[in-house]
């Protein structure tokens, strides 16, 4: 590997070594004469492919995240974070300061998702260029494919297949479209994916695509990645809607909680059942 790479690369790859799985192949760091790289390496090159492209997307709306040194074939190299030692409090604000800016950018065609099919994790996230209803997005584009998706590997039963779809259809009677425009959208907002340096947040692996903002925290209160800190700060740029914690809360949980139980299932199927009986489905 370390030969292909270092033909990847136009340079001589000293050193080779494993940081992490990922879900979709392995990460190292790469060590050449006077620089250190993170590598991605995976078979599923199409994959790669898009995550640079994602990157290069959010780089040149001015959003924080790793340069892409070079995406060829099974590598994508990409610029190492040099992160610091900071307290919770300074990282939350620095986060949210960088999340209202990528909040910020939307689209000319003030369409839902985005111009090529990205990624979360492991799985193809379908977009569609001619989406202008929110919730028609939402049930179509994410909650009802990654639904079946976790029918057909299994891990749902039919009988909650049937209820989200029924939600899927009344989303309009429960999310007042009227008061939403696209925002871009990290899209997996986890503390693992955002990396702290001396100029501020920076954010890694993302699953790009425009949507209501509030989707994004609605992901980081699920995971508990970000606490009081960040939403205050948050709040100084974009006011939160009035139906957030009791509407759109439970109903944008749903498709990031589909994403685990495909890809763990267990205890995240019993999280479902618990907000489609607070939404009384």
């Amino acid at each position: 590997m370390k030969e292909a790479l270092s033909k990847a690369l136009g340079q001589d790859v000293k050193r080779l070594d494993l940081l992490q799985q990922g879900q979709i192949g392995s990460i190292y760091i790469a060590s050449v004469v006077d620089q250190r790289y993170v590598v991605k390496h995976s078979e599923e090159t199409e994959k790669l492919a898009i995550e640079a492209r994602m990157l290069e997307d959010l780089y040149e709306a001015k959003i924080r995240v790793p340069r892409v040194i070079i995406s060829k074939g099974p590598f994508l190299v990409l610029e190492q974070i040099e992160t610091i030692a900071q307290d919770k409090s300074a990282q939350e604000v620095e986060a949210a300061k960088l999340l209202s800016r990528l909040h910020s950018v939307t689209n000319e065609n003030r369409m839902y998702g985005y111009y090529y099919d990205t990624t979360i994790g492991p799985f193809t996230q379908k977009n569609e260029q001619t989406q202008y209803n929110w919730t028609l997005f939402l049930g179509q584009m994410r909650i009802m494919p990654m639904a079946r998706h976790c029918y057909d590997m299994g891990k749902l039963p039919k009988q909650v297949v049937d209820r989200l779809e029924a939600l899927c259809r009344d989303l309009y009677k429960r999310i007042d479209i009227r008061t939403i425009s696209p925002s871009l959208l990290h899209g997996d907002v986890w503390s693992g994916n955002v990396l702290f340096e001396r100029e501020g947040a920076c954010l890694i692996d993302p699953a790009i695509y425009y949507g209501d903002k509030e989707m994004e925290l609605a992901f980081i209160l699920l995971f508990g990645t970000f606490g009081e800190t960040f939403f205050n700060t948050y709040r100084e740029h974009h006011p939160l809607s009035d139906d957030f914690y009791e509407s759109k809360v439970p109903l944008y949980q749903i498709y990031p909680i589909l994403v685990h139980v495909a890809l763990y299932g267990g205890s995240y199927l019993a999280e479902l059942e618990g907000i489609l009986k607070r939404l009384k489905i």
